[in-house]
């Protein structure tokens, strides 16, 4: 009985020596050998972001060891961008490494003295370049005047293209601008306007699925509480 004892602890210490020994191996091998340096950043996902400015920013990746890699720290990197809202990082072995980002959703634009300012559907504001501001199409808030930066997220023009982006979003594709005035919001199209209340734009906007199928056929929409006038194209 003690020698089979004694041999079954042979074999356990035998058993993880040999362990130690491959697992040190493979770790040497993942470390120094060169078959796991990186030589490749793949970066996808990109249409707010430069992707040639991440290729540089993280340039450093190229012949670090895939292994040794931390994710973690590359990943809030990224995030720093304010454009990225997050990012899947994937290694491939045995010497890629794929950024794959999610950037930001913006909604709507705000122009001004050559400022352009993105907004998305979180009350979130992002300067951008006039580059960046062309290549998106989402709809334009116009100032009445009072319209800034500052107060964007408290106006009238956000609140009504948050409500739409959220409860209308057909609607929302085929808006081009949206504009306050004393009483009215104005919300064009490409070939129509509406016109909605500023005490009873969630009631009304809610009525405005009904003229999406023929909206080129109105040349505008008023709405006056629940009431609503229309003008066809064909009213002389």
């Amino acid at each position: 009985m003690k020698e089979n004892i004694n041999n079954i602890i042979y074999k356990l210490l035998l058993f993880t020596s040999i362990s130690f020994l491959v697992f040190g191996i493979i770790d040497s091998i993942g470390k120094e050998n060169n078959i796991f340096r990186v030589d490749q950043i793949i970066i996808s996902g990109c249409d707010l972001t430069k992707e040639e400015s991440l290729e540089k920013q993280f340039s450093y990746l190229i012949n670090k060891n895939i292994y040794s890699l931390d994710l973690d720290d590359i990943e809030n990197k990224i995030l720093e961008n304010e454009f990225i809202s997050s990012v899947n990082l994937i290694k491939v072995y045995p010497k890629t490494i794929i950024l794959d980002i999610i950037e930001i959703s913006p909604i709507g634009i705000f122009k001004s003295n050559n400022t352009n300012f993105l907004v998305d559907n979180n009350n979130n504001g992002f300067l951008c370049s006039s580059n960046i501001s062309s290549s998106i199409n989402v709809p334009e808030l116009e100032s009445d005047g009072e319209l800034n930066i500052k107060n964007i997220f408290n106006s009238n023009e956000y609140r009504i293209l948050h409500h739409i982006f959220n409860n209308t979003p057909a609607f929302f594709h085929v808006i081009k601008t949206i504009k306050s005035n004393d009483d009215n919001i104005i919300v064009k199209t490409m070939n129509s306007w509406i016109s909605f209340d500023k005490n009873h734009y969630i009631e009304q906007t809610n009525y405005i699925s009904d003229f999406l199928n023929d909206m080129n056929n109105y040349e505008y929409i008023k709405f006056s509480h629940l009431d609503v006038i229309v003008k066809s194209r064909n009213t002389i």
